[in-house]
């Protein structure tokens, strides 16, 4: 005699596995650009004093410390590396100077010997869109 077993159906559900990946993908994204955008600023005391404007997109972002060493992504460098990649960057804008952006990141105990040689330097290549960084008074 052959017993009749009890068939349970199953209710099709949605899978959310995929969902899921996307949701991890989107979060280590997000995590990974902070950590590049932090990297390009370096801890510097930066004078306060009420900017101008929000800070907008910029090409490139140059750190000068205390002591005058200049940093850039977190590389220390001498002015002449940093026309390099100023030149690259004017390279992969077709050679248009007006659109590189560069951004001064001066600390407010540097000298300003390494900022004028900074800056006479990005002048000489053509760049007018020079930006020094301020901090905000609260």
């Amino acid at each position: 005699m052959r017993l009749s077993k009890k068939r349970v159906q199953h209710t099709k559900g949605m899978d959310i596995t995929p969902m899921i990946d996307i949701v991890f993908l989107l979060l280590i994204f997000f995590i990974t650009v902070t950590q590049v955008s932090e990297t390009n600023r370096e801890q510097v005391s930066l004078p306060e004093l009420k900017g101008s404007e929000d800070q907008k997109r910029t090409s490139l972002v140059v750190n000068v410390r205390e002591n005058g060493q200049i940093v850039v992504a977190g590389n220390e460098m001498e002015v002449a590396d940093v026309a390099f990649l100023v030149g690259k960057e004017l390279e992969t804008n077709g050679g248009d100077p007006g659109l590189v952006t560069v951004v001064v990141r001066i600390d407010q105990r540097a000298t300003c010997q390494t900022p004028n040689a900074l800056v006479t330097q990005l002048a000489s290549q053509g760049i007018t869109k020079i930006r020094l960084a301020v901090q905000v008074p609260q």
